[in-house]
């Protein structure tokens, strides 16, 4: 099983893809960053960071739990909670 700096760095990952592809600068995403308040993703930009979350890790991710996806901390401790 990956550990919490493993899962942490691929989500990371993920969201600067993400994150560069919608020209925001790779710095302002950080552990706590809101992914829609601090980095200001729309709900397309979301969705690429739960498919790839679920993807990488195997997961399935309930729906009603998407809310919770709000930076790269919450998302870690969702994918620990999965996997």
């Amino acid at each position: 099983m990956a550990t919490t700096a493993e899962i942490k760095s691929k989500i990371r990952e993920i969201i600067v893809n993400i994150a560069e592809d919608m020209d925001i600068d790779e710095k302002k995403v950080t552990d706590d960053a809101h992914l829609i308040e601090d980095l200001e993703l729309d709900s397309m930009a979301l969705l690429e960071i739960l498919a790839g979350i679920e993807k990488n890790f195997g997961v399935k991710i309930p729906e009603a739990e998407f809310p919770e996806l709000t930076s790269i901390n919450n998302c870690v401790a969702k994918v620990e909670k999965y996997l």
